[in-house]
């Protein structure tokens, strides 16, 4: 998930708002990636363990521990993509207004939807289509042809 947030954004920051944004982003994806991580190895691994082990009443404390670690890394992503998209716009224009919508979108419904049939699963489509349509709008970037009046040849000065 990280990915689709720092391909766009690849290079090295400049000493400037958008490499400071380009930081946070970054802080955002490493924490998301961290905190999400630790949803999986508490409700997924642990839960699962002890459930398997016959221990009662521990199982729905896991869960409850591992929905806050993935609440808290969906945030993170949430803010690594704010501070992602605002980068895009400073830098592409507003061709990156799709896909920044698609994604903000989908971290909405990531918080309370994780992967799970059906919501997860068309949030994680939603965010599959954002990433790629970021992705091509800040391809574009600096490829634009110049933009010239009609008649008038670009001349050097």
């Amino acid at each position: 998930m990280s990915l689709g947030l720092l391909v766009p954004l690849w290079g090295r920051p400049g000493r400037d708002a958008d490499g400071v944004l380009t930081v946070l982003a970054w802080a955002g994806c490493l924490v998301y990636a961290a905190y999400y991580s630790g949803l999986d190895a508490v409700a997924g691994i642990s839960a699962g363990t002890v459930a398997g082990l016959g221990v009662h009443g521990v199982v729905g404390h896991l869960f409850v521990t591992g929905d806050e670690l993935g609440r808290a890394g969906v945030y993170a992503l949430t803010v690594a993509t704010v501070a992602t998209c605002a980068v895009l716009l400073r830098r592409d224009g507003i061709r990156v207004l799709p896909g920044a919508v698609v994604v903000l979108v989908a971290c909405w419904s990531f918080l309370d939807s994780h992967i799970f049939w059906p919501r997860g699963v068309f949030t994680m489509l939603g965010f599959a289509a954002g990433f790629a349509l970021l992705t091509v709008a800040a391809s574009r970037g600096g490829h634009a042809p110049p933009v010239r009046p009609a008649g008038r040849r670009l001349t050097k000065s």
